[in-house]
C-alpha cells in the first residue's frame, strides 16, 4: 500500500493544484488602477479568501491525522481520495460564486441562487467526506493514535447534529438571499480555525 510519505506528497500537490487555480480566476484589469481591480473582483476576492482559509485550515487538520497515523490502508487512502475530490469542486465554485453575486445592486439579492447553493452543497459534501476520512484514520489505526484521532475538535463539531441542522439552515436562507453563503461560511471557518486545537502524541 501507499506510504504515509508519498500520500502526503500526493495531497499537497492537489492542495497546491487548487489554491493556483483560484488565485488565477482572478480578473487583471487593463488599467493600473486597485480601484478598477476591486471593481472587477471584489466578490470574488472575498471568495478566494474564504476558500484559502477553508482549504488551508482543512489540510492543517488533515495533516494531523496523517502524522498520528502508523499505517496507510486501502479503506484511508480511499477516505482521503473522496476528501479531495470535496476539495477540488471549490476553485469552480467559489469562481462561480464570485462572479455571479453583485453585493452593488440590492445587496447581491437578485444574484442567482445556483452558485450559492451548490457551494453550500460541497461544504455539506466536505463535511461528510472529512468525518468519513476521520472514521477511517480511527478504526485502522492502533487504540493510541485513534484516541488522539478521535478527540480532534473539528471531528467532534462536524459529527455534532447542529452541524447538520445549521446546514439546512444556511441552505434555506442562501436560496431567499444567495450572498448569505459567505457569511455563513466565514462562521464556518471562525469556528474551524479556532478548533483546530489538536493533541500531541506523548511519544
Amino acid at each position: 500500500m501507499v506510504s504515509k510519505g508519498r500520500l502526503a506528497g500526493f495531497i499537497d500537490a492537489i492542495i497546491a493544484v487548487i489554491m493556483t487555480i483560484m488565485l488565477l480566476e482572478f480578473e487583471l484589469p487593463k488599467t493600473g488602477g486597485i480601484l478598477d481591480f476591486l471593481k472587477d473582483n471584489l466578490v470574488y476576492l472575498i471568495a478566494y479568501l474564504l476558500s484559502f482559509i477553508y482549504v488551508t485550515t482543512s489540510w492543517f487538520n488533515q495533516q494531523y491525522m496523517l502524522s498520528q497515523a502508523e499505517k496507510i490502508t486501502r479503506r484511508i487512502y480511499h477516505s482521503c481520495m473522496i476528501w479531495v475530490l470535496s476539495l477540488s469542486m471549490l476553485p469552480v465554485l467559489s469562481a462561480w460564486a464570485g462572479r455571479t453575486m453583485d453585493f452593488f445592486q440590492d445587496f447581491g439579492i437578485h444574484s442567482p441562487k445556483a452558485p450559492a447553493l451548490l457551494f453550500i452543497v460541497m461544504i455539506y459534501i466536505w463535511g461528510f467526506a472529512y468525518s468519513y476520512m476521520t472514521d477511517c484514520f480511527i478504526a485502522d489505526n492502533p487504540k493510541e493514535k485513534a484516541e488522539l484521532i478521535a478527540q480532534m475538535d473539528v471531528y467532534h463539531y462536524l459529527r455534532n447534529p447542529f452541524w447538520k441542522i445549521g446546514m439546512v439552515i444556511s441552505f434555506i436562507i442562501t436560496f431567499f438571499y444567495p450572498p448569505f453563503v459567505f457569511i455563513y461560511t466565514a462562521g464556518e471557518m471562525i469556528i474551524a480555525t479556532i478548533r483546530s486545537q489538536n493533541k500531541k502524541s506523548s511519544t
